[in-house]
């Protein structure tokens, strides 16, 4: 996390706080079953807890998990993709 967002920006949900980087929790849908991984690097909103995982991190749990299977088979989920239940977003 040493580029120029380090410091932080203007959280993209909620445009009211500040994304920081911090880690937090992933939760994602694996094979049906729910996969927590504690302490990854994330930005963080102080206001309404957004969470944007940094793309390397991502890059590697995907590898990790999926291998070299095709993508469009599997979709991670993220917070562009939940439903309306969900922290208040839509879909």
């Amino acid at each position: 996390m040493k580029d120029a967002k380090s410091k932080g920006y203007a959280c993209p949900r909620c445009t009211v706080g500040r994304c920081a980087p911090r880690t937090t929790t992933f939760a994602d849908l694996y094979h049906g079953q729910l996969l927590c991984i504690p302490n990854l690097a994330a930005y963080v909103c102080d206001v309404c807890h957004f969470a944007e995982f940094e793309q390397e991190a991502l890059e590697a749990l995907w590898n990790e998990f999926y291998g070299d299977g095709p993508a469009d088979e599997y979709q991670m989920v993220t917070g562009q993709n939940r439903g309306s239940t969900y922290g208040g977003g839509s879909t």
